[in-house]
């Protein structure tokens, strides 16, 4: 049993990761400036719902057992939740059970070894009976808390089952969308993704977070073998994603690509782009404004863009203030520089 108990442990680690939607566990009981006025109106809306919820109103029982679960409007009973939630999950309404196996999943009530075995197990179940109903977040938590765990086969849970429920999520639920991608990246985007089932399996992700209207999945997709690389850079240029702007913005300036109606002026790409940090829009946008051959000369707001971006390392702009005799060090170093917002003339 020595051995169990140390499964059980991870297993406890790892959902403490993965729980999601319960963060009504995590709040106080009851705040001690509430009025009485405020706790006598609670209970008096808990009473009210009591005989729907007795007759057998699922809903109205998880809406009681949610309220047990807070403790914002009636005091908190971890025991009575668990009852009100299990008369509705037994019903089939899945809210009920995300929100219940969810509850047996956290050692709240100080179970002994073998209970909370049987109690985890209780608790995967319910989260897999709403997640086979097509309950988004359900899906979302059973598959994150299955495909995480270290464990083979969790309580007798299937990872590639796990993996199905994701999937089917992943196309219309965006939080599965994202989890999915994650999954896929390990922790890294891509620079080039050539046309490969990985690929594939990646760009139909994106496409469902692009046409969400994520910059960044826009910005990804010009990436991919196959696609119209403009398309996605001016879309997402278009969103304000940083490395998109300055892509976009250098293209226009070497003359390779020109600016469509929808696109922001050049001198808009590079200064929202520096204003979040990218260190190579700050020394273009910061040398063009400095010499004044493509926008209106502005010496002093060049330098501080130079300046700002060699005081976080950057080479080619420490290097550019050595050339034009204005050392960093001799600049105020400033955390926002005004905004260069572009003028009638600014191409």
């Amino acid at each position: 049993m020595t051995n169990n108990a140390g499964k059980h442990n991870i297993w406890l680690l790892l959902l403490s990761a993965a729980l999601i939607g319960c963060a009504v566990l995590n709040t106080t009981t009851a705040k001690a400036a509430e009025s009485t006025n405020s706790d006598d109106a609670g209970m008096a809306v808990y009473k009210a719902l009591l005989p729907k919820a007795e007759a057998g109103d699922a809903e109205v029982q998880t809406t009681l057992g949610l309220m047990r679960l807070r403790g914002d409007v009636v005091e908190r009973d971890l025991k009575v939740a668990r009852v009100w939630l299990g008369k509705a999950a037994l019903q089939n309404h899945t809210p009920a059970q995300y929100y219940l196996g969810q509850l047996l999943l956290l050692d709240v009530f100080n179970a002994s070894q073998s209970d909370l075995n049987k109690q985890l197990t209780e608790g995967m179940g319910w989260l897999r009976r709403a997640s086979r109903d097509q309950h988004n977040p359900s899906q979302l938590l059973y598959s994150q808390t299955v495909l995480e765990s270290q464990l083979e086969s969790p309580f007798g849970h299937s990872k590639i089952e796990a993996q199905q429920h994701l999937d089917s999520c992943a196309e219309v639920y965006l939080p599965c969308t994202q989890y999915a991608l994650k999954r896929l990246d390990q922790g890294k985007e891509e620079v080039y993704c050539p046309n490969n089932e990985f690929c594939e399996q990646k760009k139909r992700l994106l496409y469902t977070l692009a046409n969400a209207g994520d910059a960044n999945a826009r910005y990804r997709l010009s990436k991919f073998e196959g696609e119209d690389r403009m398309f996605w850079v001016r879309r997402a240029a278009r969103l304000n994603h940083p490395q998109a702007s300055h892509e976009l913005a250098e293209l226009v300036l070497k003359n390779e690509v020109p600016l469509q109606p929808e696109d922001p002026a050049v001198l808009a790409l590079l200064n929202t782009a520096a204003q979040q940090g990218l260190q190579e829009s700050m020394h273009l946008l910061g040398s063009l404004l400095y010499e004044g051959t493509r926008f209106p000369v502005n010496k002093p707001l060049g330098l501080q863009w130079l300046n700002l971006a060699a005081q976080r390392g950057h080479e080619p702009s420490i290097e550019l203030l050595a050339q034009l005799q204005e050392p960093a060090d001799n600049i105020p170093a400033i955390d926002k520089v005004e905004s260069a917002q572009p003028t009638e003339s600014t191409p």
